[in-house]
C-alpha cells in the first residue's frame, strides 16, 4: 500500500533528510497554493518531475520538488502581502491625478499577466480588498473605477458585481455606461476638493 502524507507531513521529514522526501504530488502542490495543475507546473520553474510510483497501482506520477514549492509558496506570500497596498497606491494617484488606467497595464505593474486566467483572479481579489480599503470606500465610492479596458472604456465586470452587492448598482434597470461615468465623476469631485 502507498503511504500518504500531508504537506507538513513532508516539510517536517524533508527538514530530516532532503534527499529522501524531496517531492510532493503535484496535487498536493496544486491543494496547498489553490492554484490548477498547469499553472503549478509553470510557476514552479523545473520543479515538477515524472516519477514510477511503486505500491498497489504502479503509475506515473507528476511530483514537485519540495524545495521549488517552499520558494515559491515564500515569494508568492511576499508578493501577496504588499499587492492591495500597491494597487491601492497607483490608483489613489490616478484619482488624484483624474485619470483612468488601463487594467492590463496595473495588473502587468503587479507582476501579474490579463492572458492567465488564475492571474485575474487573484488580481480580482487584490483590487477588492484595495478598494474596501481605500477612504473612498466609507463615501460609498470604489476606487476600482478607475481601471478601465482600451476598448469599451468601462472597468471590469467585477466592479459592478461589487457595486450591486453594496445595493449600488441594479443591472437591467441601471445603466453600466450612466452608473460608471456618474462613479467616476463623484470619485474626481472627491478628490478635488482634498
Amino acid at each position: 500500500m502507498i503511504q500518504r502524507y500531508t504537506l507538513s507531513d513532508f516539510e517536517a521529514l524533508w527538514q530530516e533528510d532532503p534527499l529522501r522526501f524531496g517531492c510532493i504530488p503535484v496535487q498536493q502542490a496544486v491543494d496547498s497554493l489553490q492554484m490548477d495543475d498547469l499553472f503549478v507546473s509553470k510557476l514552479i520553474d523545473k520543479g515538477v518531475l515524472e516519477c514510477f510510483e511503486i505500491g498497489d497501482d504502479s503509475s506515473v506520477v507528476r511530483l514537485v520538488t519540495l524545495k521549488s514549492l517552499l520558494l515559491f509558496k515564500t515569494a508568492k506570500a511576499a508578493a501577496t502581502k504588499d499587492r492591495p497596498s500597491r494597487i491601492l497606491e497607483v490608483l489613489t494617484e490616478a484619482a488624484r491625478n483624474q485619470k483612468t488606467l488601463l487594467f492590463g497595464d496595473v495588473m502587468q505593474s503587479m507582476g501579474l499577466s490579463y492572458k492567465e486566467a488564475s492571474h485575474r483572479e487573484v488580481f480580482k481579489k487584490d483590487l477588492r480588498q484595495a478598494t474596501r480599503q481605500s477612504t473612498l470606500f466609507a463615501h460609498g465610492l470604489l476606487i476600482s473605477a478607475l481601471l478601465v479596458f482600451r476598448i469599451q472604456h468601462l472597468p471590469e465586470d467585477d466592479f459592478f458585481v461589487m457595486a450591486q452587492e453594496l445595493g449600488m448598482f441594479t443591472p437591467g434597470k441601471d445603466s453600466k455606461t450612466v452608473f460608471f461615468k456618474d462613479h467616476l465623476d463623484r470619485i474626481f469631485k472627491y478628490y478635488e476638493g482634498a
